[in-house]
């Protein structure tokens, strides 16, 4: 019997030796660990969303912003009435009663009454809220508040669809998934805060603990060099082009050849990014960026600077056009109209192929690709990153066959995406200089405060000023009379430009009756403020040449944005002219 309770006197030691043991060790080594369990167990932490930075064009109209807007959840273990409480709730929300009622599931703690509520309908909530949690008490109920508020903010886009494939879109959760809001998310998006408080058993804040609050920090505000101005007038012009031919899509670019600030840019079909639900995904892609094409004709202003850069000829050497007919390299090549002996200027006008041919023949293929791949081709100019931006189809040099100089040198053979073509263009009209291409002009802070500029970038001088300034006399002359570009004059302005029709290729062969119809062209031609590009892809109907589908388009744009620009005509429109003499 004595064995026996000194057995058990011995193991209630022990116990209470371990016990005090692993007390000492709470105490002592994981109260920093339990103390945090604790703490997590009652203090609640709320991440607090940022403003989102708004995006403007360069005259600071607002093309994307955020407004706050709440959204409420009910924890329903606060609830004690829920078939009286729940279709007042809805009413104010917004909603239909029973489809709350019936959406709230009686097993979850939490349900969601809206995403989207004003200010003023929180209140309203937050009053009725009061009033139920008044009768319940007086009930002797032990309440607590049963709505949640949480702040956040909703992406709009003022303009509706205006600048949609630059500015891009967020998707539900407020990241940026395209064009300016996806490239810049960085910038745009801010730092989330938040905010610390205890509860206490039944869920009621007892205190909030604001020596750990994080205030969230605003995104930044982006400017951008695109003109909301010029942006529309593209895009109407497209819209009447699509009206009129109903293609497959139209692109219009407007850049300043000096600088490479991009203006405009847009596309047909283009989106609304206010309503992502109603979105034809084939309508989001950025085909200024994504598609690529042979180019046609508008390339031989590549192949024009590059002759006279080589000093291969003059605007006035002569070249054979064969009366239309041109057999090279085992294949025929034909003209629309038989010329026959032709200057470079005149062969410019009326962009003979067969003119074309031979002055690739004369530069030869290693000095033409050469050029092909100085003035930006085969490589993505890098305008809005994460786009899919494609670098186009230049075929390196040991797999071009005997006929291959002669087809690059008329634009084809090689597939360029609208904006490459752009920038080339402007390497012309500036004076020789490729310049990268670029959108953002400033970035603010969320105070206002500019923070960075962003300049011009040249990349690399592609041909002297004065080959620029000969490939731009013989540009002229293509809108003059006798030139295929007449339809593309500018009333007051000199321009400069080059139509194209290209034959699409389909499955690796040219397609018969579907065409890309373009226009490319600069003003005014002796100082160029503005480059303007519109093309047509596969235009219906008896037109389909550059010159009767582009060219006139590209009249209409480039009047209305110099007027926008207040750009300056050399002289008054003859109709003016004439009213002005007395």
């Amino acid at each position: 019997m004595r064995q026996r309770a000194l057995i058990i006197v011995a193991l209630l030691v022990l116990g209470l030796t371990a016990i005090s043991l692993r007390l000492v060790q709470l105490q002592l080594w994981e109260h920093e660990k339990y103390a945090r369990l604790a703490m997590e167990n009652h203090n609640v932490r709320l991440w607090l969303e940022p403003r989102r930075g708004v995006i403007l064009d360069r005259n600071f109209q607002v093309l994307a912003q955020s407004r706050p807007t709440y959204e409420v959840h009910l924890d329903m273990q606060h609830v004690f009435e829920p078939g009286l409480l729940l279709p007042a709730l809805a009413r104010i929300a917004g909603k239909p009663p029973e489809v709350l009622v019936r959406t709230v599931n009686p097993s979850d703690r939490y349900a969601l009454l809206s995403k989207d509520l004003s200010e003023e309908k929180v209140a309203q909530l937050e009053a009725l809220q009061k009033e139920w949690l008044r009768k319940w008490q007086k009930e002797g109920k032990a309440v607590a508040p049963f709505l949640i508020v949480e702040e956040r903010y909703k992406r709009l886009y003022p303009n509706g669809s205006l600048a949609c494939h630059v500015v891009g879109m967020v998707d539900e959760t407020g990241r940026g998934v395209l064009g300016v809001e996806k490239a810049w998310e960085n910038w745009l998006a801010g730092k989330p805060g938040e905010k610390w408080f205890e509860r206490d058993v039944r869920g009621r804040e007892i205190a909030a603990f604001r020596a750990k609050d994080v205030p969230p920090v605003d995104g930044s505000t982006v400017v951008l060099t695109l003109d909301a101005g010029v942006q529309r007038v593209l895009e109407e012009g497209l819209k009447g082009l699509e009206g009129k031919y109903h293609p497959n899509g139209c692109f219009a670019i407007a850049l300043r050849p000096k600088t490479g600030e991009v203006l405009g840019l847009a596309n047909r079909p283009s989106f609304d990014p206010s309503r992502r639900g109603s979105i034809d995904a084939a309508s989001l892609r950025n085909r200024c960026l994504t598609d690529t094409f042979e180019p046609g004709s508008i390339f031989k202003l590549v192949t024009l600077s590059a002759a006279l850069n080589e000093g291969l000829f003059s605007l006035d050497s002569t070249l054979d056009c064969e009366n239309g007919q041109f057999f090279y390299g085992g294949y025929w090549l034909h003209d629309v109209h038989p010329y026959g002996v032709l200057t470079l200027r005149e062969v410019t006008a009326k962009s003979s192929n067969i003119g074309f041919a031979k002055v690739g023949l004369a530069l030869g293929e290693n000095r033409l690709y050469r050029y092909v791949r100085l003035f930006g081709f085969g490589e993505p100019t890098g305008l809005l990153q994460g786009q899919g931006e494609s670098a186009g189809i230049v075929r390196p040099l040991e797999e071009w066959s005997k006929l291959t100089v002669t087809r690059v040198a008329m634009g084809q053979g090689i597939a360029v995406t609208p904006i490459q073509m752009a920038v080339a263009a402007a390497a012309v009209a500036n004076g020789g200089w490729l310049l990268r291409p670029y959108l953002l002009k400033e970035l603010r802070s969320p105070q206002g405060e500019t923070v960075a500029t962003f300049r011009p970038q040249p990349l690399r001088r592609v041909v002297s000023k004065r080959a620029a300034r000969l490939a731009s006399l013989a540009l002229k002359g293509v809108v003059e009379p006798g030139g295929t570009g007449v339809k593309a004059s500018v009333p007051g302005f000199t321009v400069a430009g080059k139509t194209g029709t290209a034959q699409k290729v389909i499955r690796g062969s040219y397609a018969h009756g579907r065409y890309l119809s373009s226009f490319i062209g600069y003003f005014p031609e002796e100082d160029p403020e503005v480059l303007l590009l519109v093309m047509v892809d596969e235009p219906h109907g008896e037109d389909y040449y550059g010159g009767a589908v582009a060219a006139p388009a590209f009249s209409e744009m480039a009047g209305q944005i110099a007027a926008i620009l207040n750009i300056v005509p050399k002289s008054l429109p003859a109709k003016l002219a004439g009213e002005a003499t007395p």
